[in-house]
């Protein structure tokens, strides 16, 4: 009897466990402070950005797309991005086939150095495609932005793209090429639908990683074509007003719905 009422009587949470979830509420608190903060301040009838603001309106966010500044602004990001997402997504594919189903000398420095943009600062990129395209006379140019995007958003492809390589049963493809599909044929009905969710994945990821880069598109935009993320870096600089919190906070809401989208993906992917 005292075994079953031990059983049965909730377990008590150990100090350190109660310490690591205050630890962990605490900095989710702080990290989500800020957002919290401009998403209320876009929403101020105000001229000024004030926070609590005095009561509630829509009009930063008629302003923001009333604005032919930042209409251009927004149209160069999402042409990049979505530039930026097919690019790497075609190289990250094909080099991720290389790197799990072949075998040549310097694989892995190869995987290291596809790798390495997630670990060197991106000021140092910056400086050093600068000083580049100022040799290749394309700095300030759609194609030079999308190929320094497709740098840093190649990582993401290839990571999610070789894991899902790496789970694949290839005897699907083996037996589609005996009963005589060809390689390609193969490829396009056997492969491509078996790979989608991690293909569309690592597309959302490519697209939010250039959609919100700042650094790269400082050094390598002119000022008169540049992307939300710069033309924000601009505008505080020069006047503040609560049209930067409601632009700020649809750049939020698009990397959280793309985000979300990649967790449905897996969710569904993984039912299937």
């Amino acid at each position: 009897m005292s075994t079953q009422r031990t059983a049965l009587a909730p377990s008590r949470r150990s100090p350190v466990s109660i310490l690591l979830a205050a630890f962990s509420i605490t900095v989710l608190a702080i990290l989500f402070a800020p957002i919290v903060v401009i998403v209320v301040v876009s929403f101020s009838p105000g001229d000024i950005m004030e926070f609590p603001p005095q009561g509630f309106s829509l009009r930063w966010y008629e302003a923001y797309v009333s604005n032919p500044m930042w209409m251009t602004a927004t149209r160069i990001s999402f042409l990049v991005a979505t530039l930026t997402a097919i690019l790497s997504l075609v190289l990250g594919f094909m080099v991720s086939v290389a790197l799990v189903r072949s075998s040549f000398p310097g694989k892995n420095a190869v995987r290291i150095f596809l790798m390495s943009p997630l670990i060197i600062p991106k000021i140092i990129i910056a400086v050093g495609l600068y000083f580049l395209y100022v040799r290749m006379r394309i700095l300030g140019t759609t194609f030079g932005l999308v190929a320094a995007h497709t740098l840093i958003a190649m990582p993401y492809v290839v990571m999610i793209i070789s894991a899902a390589l790496y789970s694949f049963d290839r005897r699907l493809e083996w037996a589609a090429r005996g009963l005589g599909a060809s390689p390609l044929s193969a490829l396009r009905h056997v492969t491509f639908p078996m790979l989608r969710p991690a293909i569309i994945s690592a597309a959302l990821f490519a697209f939010i990683a250039s959609f919100d880069d700042i650094i790269l598109s400082l050094f390598l935009t002119k000022l008169t074509a540049p992307t939300l993320p710069r033309q924000i870096w601009v505008n505080v600089q020069q006047i503040i007003d609560p049209t930067i919190a409601a632009v700020s906070t649809l750049m939020t809401l698009i990397s959280v719905l793309g985000l979300w989208l990649v967790a449905l993906i897996q969710k569904i992917s993984s039912r299937g």
